[in-house]
């Protein structure tokens, strides 16, 4: 099953979509895939629903690629977001990546009222819990993409091993080199 996505030369990462109503969303992406943009990525916290935005965006253009950056797996559990990847592969083939990552301790506990585990010990539990999810609903023509939120060496390392790769953010030059050394 092919794997590839173009994500194209130059992306945009963006919260600003959450200040806007969903009509001038829509626009907004198609403006953007106009002006030639590879991806757009987002975040999720107390905005939009990470999977219900990708789904918005996704049906308001036709070939830029949609990346949550990242999706909180605090935020659903496992078998939903696996449920969720697959239904978006398949209906926009080769055009969203699904960025997961473990968030932060006062968004997970303050204010979605959950207990924050170890990040690397949680995530490899929910990709497991994702990797093992039934799904009997039509497949996606490509194997699903996703990317981990990752800025240490551990959570690097499970990048490496349970994903496409990794989603850093706000890091120096310095941080990009050892991920790639990490990722291979």
């Amino acid at each position: 099953m092919n794997s590839s996505i173009e994500l194209g030369t130059i992306g945009i990462w963006t919260a600003q979509l959450d200040y806007q109503p969903a009509a001038k969303v829509r626009e907004a992406a198609a403006e953007l895939e106009q002006l030639g943009f590879g991806a757009i990525w987002f975040p999720e916290s107390v905005g939009r629903e990470a999977l219900t935005h990708s789904a918005l965006l996704l049906g308001a253009s036709r070939r830029i690629v949609i990346a949550t950056g990242i999706a909180n797996i605090y935020a659903r559990d496992a078998v939903t977001m696996a449920a969720a990847q697959k239904t978006l592969a398949e209906a926009y083939p080769g055009r969203f990546v699904l960025g997961l990552g473990v968030s932060h301790i006062p968004l997970v506990e303050q204010i979605r009222g959950h207990s924050y585990g170890p990040p690397v010990t949680s995530m490899r539990a929910y990709l497991d819990g994702m990797d093992r999810a039934p799904y009997r609903a039509v497949p996606p023509s490509m194997k699903p993409i996703r990317v981990l939120a990752a800025l240490g060496p551990k959570m690097l390392k499970l990048a490496a091993d349970r994903a496409d790769g990794a989603h850093s953010y706000f890091v120096p030059p310095e941080h990009t080199a050892q991920a790639r050394e990490i990722l291979g």
